[in-house]
């Protein structure tokens, strides 16, 4: 892990980056060419620590850098009018070079008009070089060092900008303490295959693969993940480089309408576990498709036209296995109590044993909303019948834009859903035969009684407060009255004993 200094370092080194750009473009335009620069010296100064042979190994995954290209020769050359074709010149070689990194600088030119004419884009890219070619982004070090570094800078960068341009396409940047979270309820293992329908930046599916890795102290685990935003999707692919994820398979495209994530017989690839935060009321997901799915995933009902909660709930279901299959979704509260086909999807799923746990989390989990949500948890196999409710909603800590889960609040999470057992105001294990009687209502509040003390009421002490106020609104009334008469103006009174 790096030390204090070196991450103070780090992030000051990746915010005078994103300053070169103040004024010029967004935080969203600016974090892929930030995380492209960052990919393209790491790549060359561990290339360049390998001496001649110019193979980048980052874990278990080798790169070859052409030397011509490495972020060394755009130092040298940062005064020179054509230094944004440069960049682009060497990021097109390194990907043509690389299968692996294939449409990891998708939609990234460092010499587009959006940076302004040709002396601004020559200053922003001076300042830019300046800053990721500073002593604190040195990954030529190698070793665990450099790898631990990269990903530090990289997982900084996607919060800081996330923070600063809060909801973009229509999704929200899952926060790291959620992602891990969702893996340590999951517990993957090493080597287990996990599966994201709509992967963002594909941090849950990193944090689960290094939860395993940590874990077992060997490798970590098979990823898999699909996203329908392109330049999300590439920096997803980015991602996985820089965290030294190298068994990983990302499909660009919409898993609800054509879900790319298929075996060799064509149907849809299961899982060990599926995780995923997907968007929350999707209106246009599909329904129109939905009586022809040919994977069969709404078979306990279609979701309503204008929420595909349940659509991205029900695919996920489909592909776990059948023997080790779990999932964890984040979810709206609405998802948990809403009637109609949300309703008739909640039943099936209960009647079915699937659903294992229903977590309630603090409201501004997602920077710049307040929109409150829940972990569904679901498992092929279970400990019991039952299902364990979990309200965690009050424990947590403050944050600038958003709540934040503690370390200790994730403990205990985690606790109670090992333990499965009743915990006063916090956790119930209920059997499906209450929630039957609730109308399959899977809200948490209705089953963890969350009452507040009560403090004793005196009320001689209310009623004479009382009395005092209405004599002070007397008094106030009438001498508004005197005021307004010597002002000229009538006035009628409407206090009322």
């Amino acid at each position: 892990m790096l030390d204090p200094a070196r991450q103070d370092a780090t992030r000051s080194a990746v915010l005078q980056a994103c300053d070169a750009f103040r004024g010029v473009c967004g935080p969203m335009e600016y974090r892929d060419l930030v995380l492209a620069m960052l990919l393209f010296r790491f790549l060359s100064d561990v290339a360049s620590a390998h001496g001649s042979q110019a193979a980048v190994t980052a874990r278990a995954a080798s790169y070859w850098v052409p030397d011509e290209f490495r972020f060394g020769r755009l130092v040298t050359a940062r005064d020179s009018a054509d230094l944004g074709e440069r960049v682009d010149a060497a990021l097109a070689a390194i990907e043509r070079a690389n299968s692996g990194l294939c449409g990891v600088f998708q939609g990234i030119s460092f010499n587009s008009t959006v940076l302004g004419n040709v002396e601004q884009k020559e200053r922003v890219l001076g300042r830019l070089l300046d800053a990721i070619g500073g002593r604190a982004l040195n990954f030529g070090e190698g070793g665990s060092l450099a790898d631990e570094g990269i990903a530090f800078a990289c997982d900084f960068l996607i919060r800081h900008t996330a923070e600063l341009g809060g909801r973009w396409g229509g999704e929200f940047y899952t926060p790291p303490e959620l992602s891990q979270l969702l893996a340590r309820l999951m517990e993957p293992a090493g080597g287990e295959t996990i599966g994201d329908p709509c992967c963002g930046t594909g941090s849950l599916l990193i944090a689960c693969s290094q939860f395993a890795r940590a874990r077992s102290g060997q490798g970590g685990c098979a990823l898999f993940g699909q996203e329908k935003n392109g330049s999300t999707w590439a920096l997803a692919k980015t991602n996985m480089v820089l965290h030294g994820e190298t068994h990983h398979q990302l499909e660009w495209g919409d898993t609800l309408r054509d879900p790319k994530l298929l075996d060799a017989t064509g149907r849809l690839r299961q899982f060990d576990v599926a995780v995923s935060s997907p968007p929350f009321s999707l209106r246009d997901w599909g329904h129109e498709m939905a009586d022809r799915d040919v994977h069969q995933r709404y078979r306990r009902g279609v979701p309503p036209r204008t929420a595909g909660d349940y659509a991205f709930i029900s695919h996920m279901v489909e592909t776990l296995a059948p023997e080790t299959g779990r999932m964890a979704a984040v979810v709206t509260l609405g998802v948990l109590f809403r009637t109609g086909a949300e309703r008739q999807i909640r039943e099936q799923l209960v009647r079915e044993n699937l659903i294992d746990a229903v977590i309630a989390l603090p409201t501004k989990m997602f920077a710049h909303t307040a929109i409150p949500v829940a972990i569904l948890v679901l498992r092929k196999r279970k400990a019991d019948d039952g299902v364990i409710f979990i309200d965690a909603s009050e424990t947590y800590q403050h944050g600038k834009t958003q709540n934040v889960l503690r370390e200790s609040d994730l403990g205990l999470i985690e606790d109670i859903y090992r333990r499965r057992q009743d915990v006063e105001r916090y956790a119930r294990l209920v059997d499906p035969g209450e929630i039957a009687a609730n109308d399959f209502n899977l809200s948490v509040a209705r089953y963890v009684a969350a009452i507040a003390d009560e403090e004793a009421v005196d009320l001689g002490a209310l009623r004479a407060e009382r009395v005092q106020l209405k004599s002070e609104l007397a008094r106030l009334e009438a001498k508004l009255s005197a005021l307004l008469e010597e002002a000229g103006h009538g006035y009628v009174t409407v206090f009322k004993s």
